[in-house]
């Protein structure tokens, strides 16, 4: 079996390995990570906040699920931020 056709193909043809993080979604779950800790909730109050289990707020602060517009929206609203506050800091590409 060859193996290879089993990794996912990014957007650029280029072979990545399985539920890897691209540097954007990184970025977004540490500045997630960043806001969170500044407002003393665990991962786990957040998650019951927005619906979702504290190992879902993990992948999300560690970049391996990307944050998709309507979560986002609620994360906003939790803290009180803008969406740009999560791309703050990414160097322009």
């Amino acid at each position: 079996m060859d193996k290879d056709k089993d990794t996912p193909i990014s957007n650029d043809n280029t072979r990545r390995a399985p539920r890897e993080g691209n540097e954007v979604d990184v970025h977004v779950g540490r500045n997630l990570r960043t806001l969170r800790r500044c407002h003393k909730m665990s991962q786990d109050a957040l998650g019951k906040r927005v619906g979702v289990t504290f190992q879902q707020i993990q992948k999300y602060e560690n970049g391996k699920n990307r944050i998709g517009a309507s979560r986002m929206w609620q994360f906003c609203e939790i803290f009180g931020v803008k969406p740009n506050r999560f791309f703050r800091g990414l160097p322009k590409g």
